[in-house]
Parts: C-alpha cells; structure tokens; sequence
C-alpha cells in the first residue's frame, strides 16, 4: 500500500510522540528539527509510489538518530514481553477451556496487537486481557480460517510487536495441538523498528523452541524487494496460509496481487485510515480473510 491521505500528518505526528515517549524532556526544537528532516526526505521521494513500510522506516530512523539509539525501544519491549508473559499460564487455561479454542486463541492475538507505541490510542493491555470476549471482533473469518487451515499444508504468521508475541505464541502452541501436520513458521523483524518484535524476543520468550523463526526486513511492516531469500520462499511458498499481525503488514500486503495462498489480516482498528477500509471504529478488532 502507498501513503494515503491520512498517512502524511500520522508520520510528523509519529515523531512528536516518539520523542514525548522516549524522552519527555527532549526539547521542542530537536522534534521541529526531526520533523523538518522528515519534509526534505518527502519532498524528494516520490511518495505517491512509495511503500508505506519504507516511508515509516526513515521516520524511526530519524528518530534513532536523533537519540544516538540504535533500539530506543529497548527498554520498553522487555518491559511488555515480561509483562504478558506474567499472563501467559492464565490466558493459556482460558483457551484450553474454550469451547472454540481456536476461535479464542484468535482473539486474544487480536487482542495482544493493543501493544503498539506508534498507534493513536491508549494501552492498556490488562484492561484488555480481563474484559475481553471473542464477540468483540468486528469482523469475523474464522469459519473461513477453518477452511483454508484444513486444505493447507503449511501458514506463515507475520509477527508485529514485542509483548504481543507472546500471545501469538499461544495461538501457535494451540495450531500445533488442533493441526499437527501443519507447518507453522514465524517471522520477526530482522533488526531494531519501533516495537516490533526481533529474534532476540522470540529467543526470550522460547518460542524459537517450538515453531521455525524467520527474518523479515527491519521495516515497520514487509517489503519483499528488500528481504532476505528465506523469507522470500516461505512467503511465495504455494498451498498455504499467510496470517499477518497488525496495522504495518495489513499496509504491506493490502494492494498486494497474491495469488498462491489464502491471506488473513488480523489487527485492531488504531488509526482513521483503518477506520475507513474497515468500515470500524478505533478499538475494534479485525480478522479479514483478503478477498
């Protein structure tokens, strides 16, 4: 997906409240700055062509820059890993005890995307976790899911924040009980953008342990002419499932022709852009099958 309409003012916005994030003290001067950095670099790119993913690394690189940081997430990653690992045996026993555990493993992924420094709207993922019901996705493939999961051989689930990785790992622990023959592999980020999760989270929560771990491009989201030849076949691999986590890879593979597999968009609604291709509202929960 190119920049939209809504993407331009989202990105100095971006800035602004990285910087207030990161480090609240920071002066007005060094965000105007930063932001002014970001105007040179659009007006030189033609944008109307440009990936969405691209355009939203040089923002987080300017960022880190600025900071003299190569990870200024750092901290705050380990902080959310740990914190939803604190609720991983509960939220494990809840989907154990579901009557649909798939369906509620589902959910609680969708749930886990409310991890996200770079959206517009407030965390608060334990909230979340104790008042959350499987009816509130606002749309609602699963049966569809169910019928691509029996026809394919194998599902590549692309991975998004850190923190939310653990509760993906608990919808892979749940595919791996209900489908045994299907191969599930895993992709993160291959170096520091943002939160999103890299394999130095999934090596922290074990799930390297359980499922094939994969690198996609350090980029808030997948840009396939920049990734690494791994993750290119599992991704053209034909006969599968593609499950993708989050707004940054619902951006990617939005305008993407792919022809050779079943794609599903799981994310919660965070911007008013989602808003407008989801009919939705802020907050709401997605699990889209790509028509």
């Amino acid at each position: 997906m190119i920049l939209e309409p809504e993407c331009i003012g989202c990105l100095f916005d971006q800035i602004y409240k990285a910087f207030l994030l990161l480090r609240p003290d920071i002066s007005k001067d060094v965000i105007i700055a930063t932001q002014k950095k970001l105007m040179e670099y659009l007006s030189k790119k033609n944008i109307l062509t440009s990936p969405g993913p691209i355009i939203g690394k040089k923002v987080y690189q300017l960022i880190s820059e600025r900071l003299g940081e190569v990870d200024p997430y750092l901290s705050f990653k380990k902080e959310y890993n740990q914190l939803a690992l604190n609720y991983f045996d509960k939220v494990q026993e809840i989907i154990e005890n579901a009557n649909d555990p798939l369906f509620e493993a589902i959910a609680i992924a969708a749930i886990g995307n409310t991890i996200d420094f770079g959206a517009h709207h407030k965390i608060d993922l334990i909230n979340d976790i104790k008042n959350f019901s499987p009816k509130n996705l606002k749309i609602n493939d699963i049966q569809e899911f169910k019928k691509s999961l029996e026809n394919a051989n194998h599902i590549l689930i692309l991975g998004d924040n850190a923190g939310e990785i653990v509760f993906d790992k608990l919808l892979v622990i749940t595919l791996k009980r209900l489908y045994p023959n299907l191969e599930i592999i895993y992709s993160v980020r291959e170096g520091p953008i943002i939160n999103d999760a890299t394999m130095e989270d999934a090596k922290l929560i074990n799930l390297t342990k359980i499922v094939k771990v994969i690198e996609a491009p350090a980029a808030p989201g997948i840009e396939l002419s920049i990734a690494n030849q791994e993750f290119k076949n599992y991704f053209n691999t034909e006969n599968g499932i593609i499950l993708t986590k989050g707004q940054g890879n619902f951006e990617s593979l939005y305008g993407m022709e792919i022809t050779n597999k079943d794609v599903y968009y799981l994310l919660k609604v965070k911007c008013p852009l989602m808003e407008r291709i989801f009919n939705a509202k802020i907050g709401d929960l997605i699990f889209k099958k790509k028509p």
